[in-house]
């Protein structure tokens, strides 16, 4: 028995939500209305992790990069980054062909509006990515880990593609985050909160990750807890951030 999974049994009393066991959900999304609708409460529902991981990935997007969103799903943030990176090339993958549909959607609109970002999005299976070693200044992936079926082989995939010197990190919810975080996100979920337990009894906990990494030999990787989320990174980073993000509700209700 692993060390992970007799931690998991210790803690499983006094608990107020079952989440001592990790319970794999796949992919749920099989439509491309279903992608839509995910977008759509994305946009507002996932807003200050988006900041968050915006500011923690953004100092790495520098001038002439070579990006790249690793289950992509709407292309929204890296739409964004992209926008703020004007000079750095942006790429998301995904294995999901109806939320690449709403990727291109998005990214239509985002040409409309002349956001001037160089973004594209294609289909690949992460295990086995369509790149040559050291194709990447930065890879990442945000909120999209509780999703992946193989992610012992798909992380060893991450640091092959990604150039010396460069950046990996990860992004995605903590089972083992304090309930009381966890019960104060779910006040505010509203009709996502079932989705949004789906998602975090389908993610790892900080001991987990760390167990996943030693296996695939990148033990030298940093695995943090930050409020109810999982930080994984390739090199050492400080983690923090504060919450608000002023101008993303300008003139949408005055």
């Amino acid at each position: 028995m692993s060390s992970s999974e007799t931690t998991a049994r210790r803690s499983r009393r006094g608990r107020i939500f079952d989440l001592a066991e990790r319970a794999p959900q796949g992919d749920p999304f099989e439509t491309a209305e279903e992608c839509r609708a995910y977008d759509r409460s994305v946009r507002t529902s996932m807003i200050i992790p988006m900041q968050h991981m915006m500011k923690l990935i953004g100092p790495d997007c520098g001038p002439d990069k070579d990006v790249l969103e690793i289950g992509c799903a709407s292309g929204l943030l890296s739409l964004r980054l992209a926008a703020q990176h004007r000079d750095s090339t942006f790429t998301g993958l995904d294995s999901n062909d109806a939320f690449l549909e709403v990727a291109r959607e998005n990214t239509i609109f985002a040409n409309l509006v002349s956001y001037g970002g160089d973004f594209a999005c294609d289909w690949a299976r992460y295990s086995r990515l369509p790149y040559p070693d050291d194709s990447f200044d930065v890879v990442f992936s945000f909120c999209a880990i509780n999703r992946w079926d193989k992610p012992a082989r798909i992380l060893p995939e991450l640091a092959r593609v990604c150039r010396p010197g460069g950046a990996v990190l990860l992004y995605d919810l903590a089972r083992d985050a304090d309930e009381g975080m966890v019960s104060f996100v779910l006040q505010y979920a509203g009709g996502d909160a079932n989705a949004f337990m789906t998602s975090l009894r389908a993610s790892y906990s900080t001991e987990e990750m760390r167990e996943l990494l030693d296996q695939v030999g990148l033990n030298d990787w940093s695995v943090t807890k930050e409020g109810i989320n999982l930080v994984v990174s390739s090199r050492a980073r400080d983690t923090g951030y504060t919450v608000g993000e002023p101008g993303i509700y300008e003139r949408i209700f005055d």
